[in-house]
């Protein structure tokens, strides 16, 4: 039986792991703080929600800056952006139709 030595173990994979496993919680955790966020200002602070949109969209951004993400988490940010704009618009045009 070989003898046991300090700091010998391959430990690659770990480290992708962990790696892995530390931007998907900052992913989830930011994207959460954005929820929060757009929610409590539209429906806690009466704020419009474009307005909510436009503040929680600017965050996203800065967060992503503060935390050095990369060009995914931009994309995300203003797909969602874009994504809850045209829906807001769309349920306006329907509202009106009705």
């Amino acid at each position: 039986m070989a003898e046991y030595q300090r700091g010998s173990m391959e430990v690659t994979e770990q480290a992708r792991t962990f790696s892995s496993f530390i931007s998907l919680s900052v992913w989830f955790g930011g994207l959460t703080v954005l929820t929060i966020l757009f929610l409590s200002l539209t429906f806690a602070a009466h704020v419009s929600w474009m307005v909510s949109l436009i503040i929680t969209t600017v965050v996203g951004l800065v967060l992503g800056l503060a935390l050095g993400l990369k060009a995914n988490w931009y994309a995300t940010v203003i797909g969602f952006a874009a994504v809850s704009f045209f829906a807001a618009i769309i349920a306006g045009l329907v509202g009106s139709l009705l």
